[in-house]
């Protein structure tokens, strides 16, 4: 077979390939969609043949193209050769903390290191749900989403490094001492980067299922970068599982129906309103439960008053906020790829937001490293490791084995 391109022809030999140099796509700037046509033209040179069209789609079934150059190479990291500074967060099962590594360089590297309980996470009936969060984390290679930089364990608790994010949650950005909501424009620039991590995620058959700007941390390069992976599935046809926050979850999560990647894109709407409006879309004040359930199910929300939001942004929200989730955006014939070329995204160019080539909005303040002023203070807190935790029995302990 002959290809020919740019006036440039090649013999294809049984078994042979052409048109790699499509792949750099991504790396060079993917803006709208992954759809595009490569100027080719062949010429059979035998018969029989059979030729067949490699998709940029059927390229990221095997590798995501996306992520070309942005590898991160993690050498080993002894638990022991963790020093531990302050604690960053805590929670029903367990704590982070602020750590820090020397690497061989003799540079000190900070990192987040979340601690669970065995035996609380036993006692919740937890323990799957942390050894499944740990799998997924460890398939997940993306500058907006959550690094996970190794994992441990000992008797009493399980430990997962993450690199540490410092610029604090993006809730904290939108509902300031200033006001609630942002401009438009910024909550665009947040909102890409979302939608390029979610993006990559539903790729790889991975759901969030909790998506909300308590869960989107600012890095020290102003870029949203998505945490907490508790309540994330991999999902090949449905899940059933109603974990997630009421406020941000599409209605066939909250009846049970089954959903899928459309209950993420639901979600991801109800964050653009948020960070635009400064208040979630299903929620008024006095509202019972009740009442907040009627507004999901039937898709009950108003937009400010005329001029706040444009015309664009309106027109992708309806399209969001649609109950049947097979004619939602996202969800429909072009996939994802509907909403890379909605009309609100025009202009972004994606290959240079997931290279971080474009100047972010707002940078926080980061003195150094180690720096945690972003973050709410627990000083209160006793070192949950140093406690006279319970330690699971043998036999339990094996629940843990592929931790």
């Amino acid at each position: 077979m002959k290809s020919k391109s740019n006036d440039e022809e090649k013999v294809i030999q049984a078994g042979g390939y052409f048109g790699e140099n499509m792949l750099n796509i991504d790396t060079d700037g993917l803006k709208e969609t992954t759809f595009y046509d490569a100027e080719y033209t062949i010429t059979t040179l035998d018969q029989p043949i059979v030729v067949g069209e490699l998709t940029i789609d059927s390229c990221r079934r095997l590798f995501d193209t996306t992520m070309e150059g942005t590898q991160r190479a993690v050498g080993p990291i002894s638990l022991h050769d963790l020093k531990k500074h302050t604690i960053l967060g805590a929670g029903s099962y367990g704590q982070v903390w602020l750590v820090s590594y020397v690497g061989a360089d003799g540079e000190r590297r900070p990192y987040a290191l979340k601690i669970q309980s065995k035996h609380e996470l036993l006692e919740a009936n937890q323990a799957a749900g942390a050894i499944q969060e740990k799998y997924l984390m460890e398939q997940l290679n993306h500058p907006f989403l959550a690094h996970l930089a190794a994992t441990y364990q000992d008797e009493k608790c399980i430990y997962m490094l993450l690199g540490f994010v410092q610029g604090g949650e993006l809730y904290s950005v939108v509902h300031s001492n200033t006001g609630d909501g942002i401009e438009e424009k910024k909550a665009n620039f947040y909102a890409s980067a979302i939608l390029e991590g979610l993006s990559y995620m539903h790729r790889l058959h991975v759901v969030y299922g909790d998506l909300k700007p308590e869960n989107i941390m600012i890095d020290q390069d102003g870029y949203p970068v998505i945490v907490d992976f508790g309540f994330a599935e991999r999902v090949t046809t449905k899940s059933y599982n109603m974990c997630g926050t009421l406020l941000y979850m599409a209605p066939e999560k909250i009846q049970e129906r089954g959903h899928d990647k459309g209950a993420d894109h639901w979600s991801f709407g109800v964050l653009v309103y948020e960070m635009t409006v400064g208040r979630t879309p299903f929620y008024k004040k006095g509202m019972n439960k009740k009442q907040m359930y009627e507004a999901i199910l039937t898709a009950q929300f108003e937009f400010p008053p005329e001029g706040t939001l444009s015309p664009e942004l309106k027109n992708l929200l309806r399209r969001l906020f649609v109950v049947n989730p097979t004619e939602r955006i996202g969800s429909l014939a072009g996939g994802i790829n509907d909403i890379y070329a909605h009309p609100w995204f025009e202009g972004v160019d994606f290959g240079k937001l997931r290279q971080k080539e474009i100047e972010a909005p707002w940078l926080p303040e980061v003195k150094d490293p180690l720096d945690t002023t972003n973050f709410e203070s627990w000083d209160h807190l006793k070192d949950a490791t140093d406690s006279e935790e319970k330690v699971p029995t043998k036999g339990w302990q094996q629940i843990f084995k592929t931790f």
